[in-house]
């Protein structure tokens, strides 16, 4: 944030946006006694016994997403069937609890969300040890979508919170509603809750080298894990050409569950405790970052990939990096590693020592999918859910992305079986189209560059700021509190008014190139305008001056 005055900066500092799942605050029941019993809708049963058998025939089929819950499709609109409290300061709060037998975890796809500023939603589970939220308005989209991170536990509740000054204006309405029965939380480690991988695997922080170890430190952060609607995939942030920070997300084509807009993601769930190809079970990681929501940018299914534009929002706390690429598909390089999410575990990493191999083989019904072949890793090995990781060269570039393989564990060793992956270089330049080929959104402008480092999201933080900066403009400033605001980042922003003590005064979205701001309600003097970009992040503040 730039330094405006250095008291202000202090004062704004703990109420900037930041457009993913805050994970900050609680729902109003956990401080307040709400008068009503909410209300409970119960999902039917269904033939548990006979999904677990299709799975054992699908878990073993290349180019399969990994799938861990059973969906239930639903229409329920939260304040049609929730039960309504009113606060004493006027907010309505509505509650609406989800119950599945036996489920480990639930997640929701909302098919209507619509969310004013101000409007929080929670989820959490019956003894509150699982917390979800708070989901806002920067989650909302122009399709009016939603996909949810899992909550532990058979009985979730929903917790939707209406400020006073915003009521009616929200709608909310789920379609769907994921039964957990594959545990990929901690919500059971005697039901191996988070080890549903096999025991050759290595967490992340395992070491793979001196050659590589620093280097894989820091392309950890590049990984996220997919849930799509009762399956699962991995998947890496990816750096362009710009190194601007847009939040471009490399997978596999073949990860395809539901549309992207109802997709979640979680980065950096990192055992702190690593477990390297034992018996020992890995321990879990408090972290929670998770954020929403996805637009499908480029597909093809030659080499088998997906380019994603994560529209959510990230976190310059969450420490996160965006990997870089070599699309030269030249000389295999010495050796290749793999990061990524087995059966749905927590993160990670595997090494074959070999050059790997180029070959075409029949892949969804191509018969001559570009790939490269992993003979049999040396370390650890890859599942389903590893589905769309990266496969990084020696220099910690990504050269593909997981298609598929035979490769699996046996006991704590692996089964000496090959995995193939699509090759970048394949999806770099594949069709003439935006919707086919990944030059087009990863090299913009043509520069024509072959091979290209990873950057830390901190150091794009710097940049964009400067140029959101340039590209937000407030006039006339001062005004009698009618300003016009040019916006001309081509994304969605996010503002909050802050008075000159620090107090917030006003919060709002700037999702037009022009905007009018009123704020001639306000009292004259000086304010600042907090603005955070919800693609990526980038915060300012804008000093303005009500002059009546």
């Amino acid at each position: 944030m730039k330094k405006i005055i250095f008291f202000a900066a202090l004062c704004l500092c703990s109420f900037i946006v930041k457009a993913q799942v805050t994970n900050q605050g609680n729902p109003a029941s956990f401080s307040m006694v709400l008068q009503k019993t909410a209300s409970e809708i119960s999902m039917p049963s269904f033939d548990l016994e006979k999904i677990k058998e299709e799975d054992k025939v699908n878990d073993q089929i290349m180019g399969k997403p990994y799938r861990f819950g059973h969906e239930f499709k639903v229409d329920l609109n939260i304040k049609k069937e929730g039960t309504l409290d009113v606060l004493p300061n006027g907010d309505h709060v509505y509650r609406l609890g989800i119950y599945s037998k036996g489920a480990k975890t639930l997640n929701f796809v909302f098919n209507k969300y619509k969310v004013p500023t101000g409007a929080t939603i929670y989820l959490y589970n019956d003894d509150k040890s699982d917390v979800l939220g708070a989901y806002t308005n920067v989650f909302n989209r122009a399709d009016e979508m939603l996909g949810t991170w899992m909550v532990a536990g058979e009985k979730v509740w929903i917790e939707y919170r209406e400020p006073k000054n915003v009521i009616g204006q929200g709608d909310l309405n789920l379609g769907r509603v994921i039964h957990g029965y594959r545990s990929i939380t901690d919500a059971d480690v005697q039901e191996k809750a988070l080890n549903d991988s096999g025991d050759c695997n290595q967490d992340v922080d395992c070491p793979v080298g001196a050659d590589f170890d620093d280097i894989k430190d820091r392309l950890k952060h590049s990984v996220a894990f997919i849930i799509m609607q009762g399956f699962v995939c991995s998947g890496n942030l990816i750096n362009n050409v710009n190194n601007d920070g847009t939040p471009y997300f490399l997978t596999a084509n073949h990860c395809d569950a539901g549309p992207e807009s109802t997709w979640a993601f979680r980065f950096n769930w990192i055992s702190p405790n690593p477990s390297c190809s034992t018996t020992t079970p890995s321990t879990d990681a408090p972290v929670n970052q998770t954020t929403s929501g996805a637009t499908r940018l480029a597909t093809n299914s030659e080499s088998d990939v997906r380019l994603l534009r994560l529209d959510g929002g990230l976190n310059d706390l969450w420490d996160l990096e965006f990997a870089g690429w070599d699309r030269s598909g030249n000389t295999p390089p010495s050796f290749t590693i793999g990061i990524h999410h087995p059966s749905g575990d927590i993160m990670k990493v595997c090494r074959e020592n070999n050059p790997v191999t180029k070959t075409a083989i029949n892949f969804n019904g191509n018969t001559s999918t570009e790939m490269w072949n992993v003979a049999d890793w040396d370390l650890g090995v890859t599942e389903g859910g590893s589905s769309g990781s990266a496969l990084f060269d020696s220099n910690g570039r990504i050269i593909g992305q997981l298609a598929g393989g035979a490769a699996a564990c046996n006991g704590t060793n692996d089964n000496n079986q090959f995995d193939v992956y699509g090759r970048f270089d394949i999806s770099w330049n594949f069709g003439t189209t935006d919707a086919t080929r990944l030059s087009n959104w990863l090299d913009p402008d043509n520069t024509g560059v072959t091979v290209l480092n990873s950057i830390s999201y901190n150091t794009v933080l710097g940049v964009e700021e400067n140029k959101l900066d340039s590209e937000t403009t407030f006039y006339p400033n001062p005004s009698n509190g009618i300003f016009n605001v040019a916006n001309n980042s081509g994304s969605k922003l996010t503002y909050t008014v802050f008075s000159i003590t620090g107090k917030k005064v006003g919060a709002g979205e700037i999702a037009d190139e022009n905007t009018v701001l009123n704020m001639s309600s306000n009292v004259s003097g000086v304010y600042f305008v907090t603005i955070t970009n919800t693609s990526n992040s980038a915060t300012i503040s804008k000093k303005v001056v009500i002059n009546k």
